[in-house]
């Protein structure tokens, strides 16, 4: 064919098109589960199958100082084990479980993330990350920090002081991400767990970006009580000092399981189910993931959905994914420039030797407007530091630990420029 016609066609025929991005969606989560590598009650694929079968799209298993590498065996001896050992064969097939008997005592080699990981994840379906929650503390003061798409096992740096053990934690895992090269954060754990961490212990830390609001454990006391301010009243608290004295930048709310029980449920223990992060991303791979969580561009619930969220100039949305028969209510929550800064010490109980939380304005995590329905949102005025959303639903949470508790989400703050 003479050049002339071919050049005539080639001029005839489209250019190529560069292939579509994938488009955002919202991925379902859960950052803070154990398993028989540390105190949870199951195997971990147990555990990973359960998530996969029941709507999650990723997890992270963060056992305590530890990560699912290298070789380990599980004495199965006691009643519980033996039944979860039932169910794990009757899963997974004989071929797949591994026994010995040391010294005429019965034992299964718990498989590593590596091991189960390429029987559960499914691309754009199911996700492991790898995790650990570093189990520190200072004196009595349980202080743990979770890190989220940790390459190497980090080991408890201690400290001086609940901010020092809290900052070299969160310094470590800081410094893995830039030996590496791999997207990695650490988050703050349960700041009431043990009544472990006041606000103050917390605002100051740098570089770290999240913590928990909510955790499913029933003894974490994420509510607080009559001498300790709730997580949520701590979350106001560090973000004003934060944002405007301390220069330091948000932190986001997360909600999370802390899942150890996985054979009964009931409010006493420690189930999967009860909170979660929804992240809006284009794919479901770990470095994804993260991106899209240090963003902010992610929710946490414990039932709620949300069809939307848009943080964007001045102004904070939502669109609610309502069910039939459930009222919704949205509380836009902030504080504003020229706060009332001063604080008093909080009383502590009896005989207590450590701090609390101390009492702050009510100017500090405001509720600026209310909004009833299935959308909402809020302008900026321009003197806010920041506003985040509260969607509280009048439908029963299931498998509650606290009373009266109903499904919630938590919008992550819309940062005033």
């Amino acid at each position: 064919m003479p050049y002339v016609v071919l050049f005539l066609l080639a001029c005839s025929l489209p250019a190529a098109q560069p292939a579509p991005r994938e488009s955002l969606r919202w991925w379902k989560g859960n950052l803070h589960t154990h398993s028989f590598w540390s105190d949870g009650d199951d195997f971990p694929e147990s555990i990973a199958d359960w998530y996969k079968t029941n709507g999650y799209h990723f997890l992270a298993l963060s056992d305590h100082n530890v990560m699912q590498k290298g070789e380990r065996w599980l004495t199965v001896t006691n009643r519980a084990r033996l039944a979860a050992l039932a169910k794990y064969q009757e899963r997974f097939g004989a071929q797949w479980v591994e026994e010995r008997s040391l010294q005429e005592v019965r034992q299964v080699r718990l498989k590593t993330l590596k091991e189960f990981g390429r029987l559960l994840n499914e691309r754009d379906r199911f996700l492991l990350i790898p995790s650990e929650e570093i189990s520190d503390a200072y004196k009595l003061l349980p202080i743990h920090i979770n890190a989220t798409n940790l390459r190497d096992e980090i080991k408890k740096q201690g400290g001086s002081n609940v901010t020092e053990v809290i900052q070299r934690n969160v310094n470590a895992v800081l410094a893995q991400r830039r030996r590496t090269g791999q997207p990695m954060f650490p988050h703050v754990n349960h700041p009431n767990f043990g009544w472990a961490i006041t606000a103050e212990d917390l605002m100051p830390v740098r570089g770290e970006q999240f913590f928990e609001v909510y955790n499913g454990h029933p003894a974490i006391h994420n509510d607080g009580d009559e001498h300790h301010a709730s997580i949520e009243r701590m979350w106001d608290i560090v973000l004003t000092f934060r944002l405007s004295r301390l220069k330091l930048g948000p932190l986001f709310g997360l909600a999370v399981d802390d899942s150890h029980h996985y054979h009964q449920f009931k409010r006493a223990n420690s189930n999967p189910g009860r909170g979660w992060v929804m992240v809006r991303a284009r794919e479901l791979r770990a470095n994804a993931i993260v991106e899209a969580m240090e963003a902010g561009d992610f929710y946490a619930s414990t039932g709620v959905r949300l069809r939307n969220v848009r943080r964007e100039g001045r102004e904070l949305s939502l669109d609610i994914e309502a069910e039939a028969g459930v009222t919704y209510k949205t509380e836009f929550i902030g504080t504003l420039e020229g706060f009332d800064p001063t604080s008093t010490p909080g009383p502590r109980p009896t005989n207590s030797i450590y701090a609390v939380t101390r009492r702050y304005s009510e100017q500090i995590g405001s509720v600026f407007a209310v909004a009833e329905g299935p959308r909402a949102s809020y302008t900026l005025q321009g003197d806010e530091l920041y506003v985040r959303a509260k969607v509280t639903s009048s439908k029963p949470k299931p498998n509650a630990f606290g009373t009266n508790e109903t499904e919630v989400a938590w919008t992550q703050p819309l940062i005033r420029k």
